[in-house]
C-alpha cells in the first residue's frame, strides 16, 4: 500500500510540474510569395449589373434582363428595395485573359468597399446630435461604420464561352454599352470579334452575385478586382482595377397608423397622444404611432395638418398642434394649421421611432360635437453621419 500511495503522489507531481510548460507558446511564422515565370493575367473589362444571375453554381441570367442597371448614366446605378429588411441583388463581372493561356488563370476576385466620407450606425448608447452643432446635444454627429471600410472579398465564377459572349457582346454591347469599364487598349470590337479571345476561348467572363441591404447607405461603392494565375502572378503591380457603382438615394418611410384620434379635448387644455416603439403593421388604424426608415438615406420627417374645421378668430387660429420624433422634451415642434413643419430628430438608417402628437384648442367655433381633418406626413433627405477619423 505504501508503494501504491507513493506512485500516485509522484504522478501527480509530474503532472503539476510538466503541465504549465505546454499550455501556450507563441512562435513567429513567415513566408515569401513564390513568383513563377510567365506573364500576369489581364483584366480587359469589368462591370456590375442587376442580379441575381445565378441559380446555385449555374449562371441563368437576371430575370429582368441580362446586363441591365437602373439608369442610363455611364457605369452601374442600382435602386434600393425600399422595403424593410429586404435586399438589393447585383452581380459583379469581369473579362479576364492570360498571355500564358486561359487555363493559367487560377482565380478572379472582387473586393467591395463602402462609400468614402459616409458614416452610419453609431454604436454608442449616448444621444447623438442630428447635425454637427445642432440637435438636442452638442455631441458631434459621427458614425461608427462605413467610411470606405472593406465589406467583403468575393470569388468570381467562370461562365461558359457562349454565356459570357452573349452577356457582354449581345446584351451589354447592344443594350447597355456604357455599363462596363473597358481598359485600354481593348474595346468592344476587339473583345467581341469573331476571331477575338472570347470566341477563341482565350478569355472568359467571370461573375458573382452580391447583395446590399435596404439600410446600406446611398453612395458610390468601390469595387477592386484582380486575378491570379497558377504561378502566383497578380493582374496588377501597384493597385488592382477599380471602378464604382452607385447605390441610388431613396427617401422612404412607413408608419403603423392611418389616423390620429385626439379623443375628447377640453378647451385650453393641452392634450398629448403618445406613440410607441412597437411596430403594429402598416396603416393599422389609430394604434400608437410609430415610424421607420425604409430608405437608404437619413431623413427628416415633416407634418402638416388642416384646421379640422376649427377655423380662426380675429385672424388667429383656434387650434395649435405639436409633434415630435422620439421622446426628448426639447424636440416638440409647434405648428399652425396648413404649415408644413419639419420635426427635429433625424430618422437614421433602418431606425424606428415613436411619433407623438398634441393639440391645443383655444376656441370652439360652434357647438358641433365632433371635428375631423387630415394630416400629411412627408420626408426629406438629411445629412449622413460624418466619418470620425479618430
Amino acid at each position: 500500500m505504501k508503494k501504491t500511495l507513493y506512485s500516485i503522489v509522484i504522478l501527480s507531481m509530474l503532472m503539476w510540474t510538466v503541465s504549465p510548460a505546454v499550455l501556450a507558446e507563441t512562435v513567429g511564422t513567415g513566408l515569401i510569395r513564390g513568383e513563377g515565370g510567365g506573364e500576369a493575367p489581364i483584366i480587359k473589362a469589368k462591370w456590375e449589373m442587376k442580379g441575381p444571375s445565378f441559380n446555385g453554381p449555374d449562371y441563368v441570367g437576371y430575370g429582368g434582363g441580362e446586363g441591365v442597371d437602373d439608369s442610363t448614366a455611364a457605369g452601374a446605378q442600382f435602386t434600393p428595395p425600399g422595403v424593410w429588411d429586404d435586399e438589393m441583388h447585383y452581380t459583379v463581372c469581369a473579362i479576364v485573359t492570360d498571355p500564358n493561356g486561359a487555363a493559367d488563370i487560377d482565380g478572379v476576385y472582387a473586393d467591395i468597399y463602402y462609400p468614402e466620407g459616409i458614416a452610419f450606425h453609431p454604436e454608442s448608447p449616448e444621444p447623438w446630435a442630428d447635425v454637427v452643432g445642432g440637435g438636442t446635444t452638442s455631441t458631434p454627429d459621427y458614425g461608427d461604420s462605413g467610411c470606405g471600410d472593406f465589406i467583403e472579398e468575393n470569388t468570381l465564377i467562370k461562365l461558359d464561352k457562349m454565356e459570357g459572349w452573349d452577356l457582354f457582346c449581345d446584351h451589354i454591347k447592344n443594350g447597355n454599352n456604357n455599363l462596363p469599364t473597358i481598359y485600354s487598349p481593348y474595346d468592344y470590337d476587339e473583345i467581341c470579334a469573331e476571331t477575338g479571345e472570347l470566341m477563341k476561348e482565350e478569355a472568359y467572363v467571370y461573375c458573382d452575385d452580391k447583395t446590399l441591404t435596404w439600410e446600406d447607405p446611398a453612395g458610390d461603392y468601390r469595387v477592386e478586382l484582380f486575378a491570379l494565375d497558377q504561378a502566383g502572378n497578380f493582374s496588377y503591380d501597384d493597385v488592382p482595377n477599380i471602378n464604382h457603382f452607385e447605390y441610388l438615394p431613396m427617401i422612404g418611410f412607413e408608419v403603423d397608423f392611418d389616423r390620429v384620434e385626439y379623443g375628447q379635448v377640453m378647451l385650453n387644455t393641452h392634450k398629448i397622444i403618445s406613440g410607441d416603439l412597437t411596430w403594429d403593421g402598416v396603416g393599422n388604424g389609430d394604434s400608437p404611432a410609430s415610424v421607420r426608415n425604409i430608405g437608404n438615406t437619413r431623413l427628416y420627417m415633416w407634418v402638416e395638418q388642416d384646421d379640422m374645421g376649427l377655423g380662426q378668430t380675429s385672424g388667429e387660429w383656434n387650434v395649435e398642434y405639436d409633434a415630435r420624433i422620439g421622446n426628448e422634451e426639447l424636440d416638440w415642434a409647434i405648428y399652425d394649421p396648413e404649415v408644413n413643419t419639419r420635426l427635429e430628430d433625424i430618422l437614421d438608417l433602418s431606425e424606428m421611432e415613436e411619433m407623438d402628437f398634441s393639440i391645443l384648442i383655444t376656441k370652439f367655433p360652434a357647438i358641433d360635437p365632433e371635428y375631423y381633418g387630415d394630416m400629411v406626413l412627408s420626408a426629406t433627405q438629411a445629412n449622413f453621419r460624418e466619418c470620425c477619423g479618430c
